[in-house]
């Protein structure tokens, strides 16, 4: 009896060993941190300027077909009785580079939906080439958009 249970277990367990539950899950965070470590000269150094949160936002796809991953940076200035913010939007193609950044305040990133991201109110950041609770890539990093639309959640209120 031993001996007939013996093969059936061998069998058995090489096959589990073979077995394969799909591809590795691909950490897109990590990438992204390591790309805007490598690629943004203002990312903070951890002595000067403390990074507080680094998130993946999501996606969004240009009108071409490329991906453009979203994140964002949380980070503070160190040794101030009162620490100020240092946040940004950060944007990355499909290969995980860094493209560049929109500075904000308060508006920080929600959520993306097709070729556009939707902020919380209107991006309130200095010197940003647009303005709006939405950021449109449709043309890609290179040419950004940005408008004001009544989504709830992005553009202030119940109401909308």
């Amino acid at each position: 009896m031993k001996l007939c249970v013996l093969p059936g277990l061998v069998l058995a367990l090489s096959l589990v060993g073979c077995a394969s539950l799909g591809p590795a899950p691909v950490d897109v965070r990590s990438k992204l941190l390591l790309a805007a470590e490598a690629g943004d000269p203002g990312h903070p150094d951890g002595k000067n300027v403390v990074l507080t949160h680094f998130s993946h936002v999501g996606h969004v796809t240009t009108d071409a077909g490329e991906t453009v991953y979203v994140a964002d940076r949380r980070a503070v200035i160190a040794g101030m009785l009162a620490p100020r913010g240092k946040n940004a939007i950060l944007f990355f193609d499909g290969h995980h580079r860094y493209l560049g950044k929109l500075k904000y305040v308060h508006s920080r990133p929600l959520w993306c939906e097709g070729a556009r991201l939707f902020l919380s109110g209107n991006l309130d950041g200095f010197f940003n080439p647009v303005q709006g609770n939405v950021i449109d890539l449709s043309g890609g990093y290179a040419n950004l958009k940005g408008y004001r639309a009544h989504a709830y959640g992005s553009s202030g209120g119940i109401r909308e």
